[in-house]
């Protein structure tokens, strides 16, 4: 699944370099397989046929990028976008592989050899370590959708949900505000993207406040969206007049966070399966040993 998301995204990156750089060059819509009368949805169409396929807000930039005369800035950006998510993806199955692998190939072992041999308790144990590692993983995935501060209390994993909640939503926010559609209908569209519920119901408390007029780094301290760092960086570029570049910073730091914290938490698996793997093979040899053991000495007798 990983391997097939970075793929994918790979696939979406060339392909917008690609269309960016045709554009740039004044190549006719009609000959990249575009058709003039899709109107702002134009580039958006010519990516969909070209087996990519867009977030609502990459949509949207796109189509406001194309009414601004920057389609090619946007391209670029959303396939500096999809790279940057390629490679982590990859990071993180590279650290996952191998002892996922080991788990796999131990637990077919343990169901075919054990009951060989007389070890009946050794399939059983497979199976509950991989039903205690699917257990880990669907607690995970709940606490991602669920957010909340009980949550990010949670060592690195806590961090990690904090982190993978916002990504979305600032690269929606930046590319949306860079393509020039204003602040408060790009905040709209961005907490669409957002994964989690607790920053989701955050970000709609702060567009309400948005809505009725005050400035977007007051929004989102009101309604305490986001994390305290990514205010600070939002607030000091909205006051300089500087907000497009202080929302890219802040997507940087974010995703430097993320994958940090997804590398780390990938190596704790990593550490727990192989471990678990170990501890089950040597149990596993004992028995072995201590079986023959016993009938050499029954057989001595």
């Amino acid at each position: 699944m990983i391997f097939g998301a970075a793929a994918a995204d790979d696939h979406a990156a060339v392909q917008c370099d690609d269309l960016a750089s045709a554009l740039d060059a004044g190549l006719p819509l009609p000959s990249l397989g575009g058709d003039p009368r899709a109107g702002d949805q134009v580039v958006a169409n010519i990516l969909q046929r070209r087996g990519v396929t867009l977030a609502a807000f990459e949509a949207a930039a796109l189509a406001a990028g194309w009414r601004a005369g920057r389609a090619p800035v946007l391209l670029r950006g959303t396939a500096e976008r999809r790279r940057q998510r390629a490679a982590l993806r990859r990071k993180i199955w590279s650290s996952l592989r191998y002892p996922v692998m080991l788990l796999a190939l131990t637990t077919m072992a343990s169901a075919i050899v054990g009951p060989i041999l007389g070890a009946t308790w050794m399939p059983l144990l497979f199976a509950g370590g991989v039903a205690a590692l699917a257990a880990v993983v669907a607690f995970g995935y709940r606490a991602l959708r669920r957010g909340g501060p009980s949550v990010q209390r949670l060592p690195v994993i806590g961090e990690l949900i904090t982190c993978t909640a916002e990504v979305p939503y600032l690269e929606a926010m930046h590319a949306l505000y860079a393509s020039g559609v204003p602040i408060a209908a790009a905040h709209t569209t961005a907490t669409a993207a957002v994964p989690t519920a607790d920053l989701a119901a955050r970000l709609q408390i702060a567009a309400r406040t948005l809505a009725a007029g005050q400035r977007f780094h007051e929004a989102l301290d009101g309604a305490l969206a986001l994390h305290t760092e990514t205010r600070q960086l939002l607030a000091t570029g909205e006051h300089t007049g500087q907000l497009e570049d202080a929302l890219q910073r802040a997507l940087r730091r974010r995703r430097e966070q993320m994958a940090r914290h997804a590398e780390t938490l990938a190596r704790w698996f990593g550490v727990a399966m192989y471990a678990f793997a170990a501890i089950a093979v040597m149990a596993y040899v004992q028995f072995v040993y201590s079986t023959i053991f016993v009938k050499l000495m029954g057989g001595g007798r």
